[in-house]
């Protein structure tokens, strides 16, 4: 194994058409088993890159477009806050009940539950701002 002690694991993803292995090494450890296998899976925490990236992507381009906002992590923050994705809390330092926006790390959502946020999110700017940040311009 080359330095490992153990292979890494196989990655699947659901597709329209099935369940597919996620990368090259997932396809080739699947075309090592045979017919017939049972694999035991679980939704993985973490995301993919790219719908992370289109994500981030969007925020930059509305923040280019509308100036309405210092950064894209200024406006992920509101975004998030309208979605409703927060916490209330007593502040015992100020002694009011506030709100801390929740997190949205890779380790926090998993990509379902980050598709779910990003859709929510592009619905509520759209409907608040416009147009569509996430619009892909043909080239």
């Amino acid at each position: 194994m080359s330095g490992y002690d153990k292979a890494p694991p196989i990655l699947l993803q659901k597709t329209p058409d099935g369940i597919k292995p996620y990368n090259h090494i997932s396809a080739e450890m699947v075309s090592d088993m045979v017919n017939g296998q049972v694999f035991t899976a679980k939704p993985r925490k973490g995301r993919t890159q790219p719908r992370n990236g289109a994500y981030w992507a969007g925020l930059h381009k509305a923040v280019d477009a509308t100036g309405a906002w210092p950064t894209a992590g200024h406006l992920h923050q509101d975004l998030k806050r309208l979605c409703g994705y927060v916490d209330e809390y007593h502040n015992p330092l100020t002694g009011r009940d506030e709100i801390r926006v929740q997190s949205s790390a890779f380790d926090k959502m998993n990509e379902s539950e980050f598709a779910a946020y990003f859709r929510l999110a592009q619905a509520k700017f759209i409907a608040a701002m416009g147009f569509d940040a996430w619009e892909r311009v043909p080239e």
